[in-house]
């Protein structure tokens, strides 16, 4: 029963996330902020895909789809603030045109790295209440995010973002299995 977990989880994952790929359609291919877009729209599309496997074996999971779109809030907002500081070093040291340049990538970059550690952090909310050992999700989201962008390359084909799907579907899969496991003592 878990295995079957596993597979529809990375595959709901890779599908969730290649929708990010669709944002490519509008705002041309993700660079700098723009993947701020991608990673929104894939992680809302991952979240809605993972729930309809989830509910069927944890309670109050309702909110589970709203946990892409606040973690996308957090590491917006977070990278925001690491974009303002980069192009106002970049500024003082380089010209405007470089500093905003600067920016938008810093602001990109560091929401991407932060968003699997501010979802997981989101989802643990929702987790810690029906699994033991909850605070690995954290983890795995953190790890499984860095691990699926350095896996996907460039992420901004659908397949490029199936393959960052899969890879932190395949990663957090396993922790929550794992997790579902020890809480029904079947380790």
């Amino acid at each position: 029963m878990h295995r079957l977990l596993l597979l529809w989880w990375v595959l709901a994952t890779a599908a969730g996330f290649s929708l990010g790929s669709l944002v490519e359609l509008v705002l041309g291919r993700s660079s700098g902020i723009t993947v701020l877009a991608f990673v929104a729209v894939g992680g809302t599309g991952a979240a809605v895909l993972q729930w309809l496997a989830l509910r069927k074996y944890l309670t109050q999971v309702g909110w589970w789809v709203g946990t892409g779109v606040a973690a996308s809030i957090v590491a917006g907002v977070v990278g925001l603030a690491a974009g303002v500081a980069a192009a106002i070093a970049t500024v003082i040291a380089g010209g405007v045109e470089s500093g905003l340049d600067a920016g938008l990538d810093a602001a990109g970059v560091t929401a991407a790295v932060l968003f699997g550690a501010a979802l997981g952090g989101v989802q643990w909310v929702l987790l810690r209440r029906q699994v033991a050992g909850a605070g690995w999700w954290v983890l795995a989201c953190g790890v499984g995010w860095v691990a699926g962008g350095f896996s996907a390359g460039v992420t901004d084909t659908a397949a490029g973002w199936a393959v960052l799907g899969a890879v932190y579907g395949a990663i957090t899969g396993c922790v929550l299995v794992w997790l579902l496991r020890r809480r029904t003592g079947r380790a």
